[in-house]
């Protein structure tokens, strides 16, 4: 594999890993294994990561764009730079990096689900709830999203709406098949700390 072929692949791989903070919970949650919370790891190594993949894409556009001397056999040479698949691949390389690292500010957070539960009429469902719950440990909205589905998934659980910016679920949930401790302890195997929100809504 030629060089520019390499700075290009690992460009890439270092936007993916900058990103693996954000990214790793939505993808556990639409698998439905693991820990969400684990990835928060990778969130002090974001800027290196980041200045990685700058410095591989730049690497990989000079050794593509740059001129080269080719020596033919009669003796005859020539000036050309890399081929046009190779340049469409830097470029390609670079929009899948850009998406990468732009992933954590991606907004997936559903504010208005989490409003429209809270206003609704409880009394329609006896034994369905609506509680707030106050969640510590999100580095970005991908964490929300993997949290989300995860208690979306839950027994007894209807809907869930998790919000990045306040730091909390609203969860609706059927009291006659499962409890506040039950879904505090989905979110703590999820690899985050909840607690029951005490704040008027």
């Amino acid at each position: 594999m030629e060089k520019g072929k390499l700075t290009t692949t690992g460009a890439v791989t270092a936007a993916i890993i900058a990103s693996l903070c954000c990214i790793g919970p939505v993808v556990v949650a639409l698998i439905g294994v693991g820990s969400i919370g684990a990835f928060a790891a990778f969130e002090p190594l974001r800027p290196y990561f980041i200045g990685l993949t700058v410095v591989l894409l730049a690497l990989a556009f000079s050794l593509t764009y740059r001129k080269r001397e080719v020596i033919c056999a009669d003796g005859t040479c020539k000036i050309e730079s890399a081929g046009t698949w190779n340049k469409i691949a830097v470029w390609f390389a670079t929009l899948v990096a850009a998406i990468a690292l732009a992933f954590p500010s991606f907004d997936f957070t559903n504010a208005a689900a989490a409003q429209s539960m809270l206003d609704q009429n409880r009394q329609q469902h006896p034994t369905m709830i609506i509680t707030v719950l106050d969640i510590e440990g999100m580095d970005c909205k991908g964490c929300a999203k993997g949290l989300e589905a995860t208690l979306g998934r839950a027994a007894g659980v209807k809907k869930a709406a998790v919000e990045f910016e306040k730091s909390r679920a609203v969860v609706e949930y059927d009291s006659s098949k499962t409890t506040l401790e039950q879904l505090i302890a989905v979110v703590d195997e999820a690899g985050f700390t909840a607690t029951p929100n005490k704040k008027p809504q």
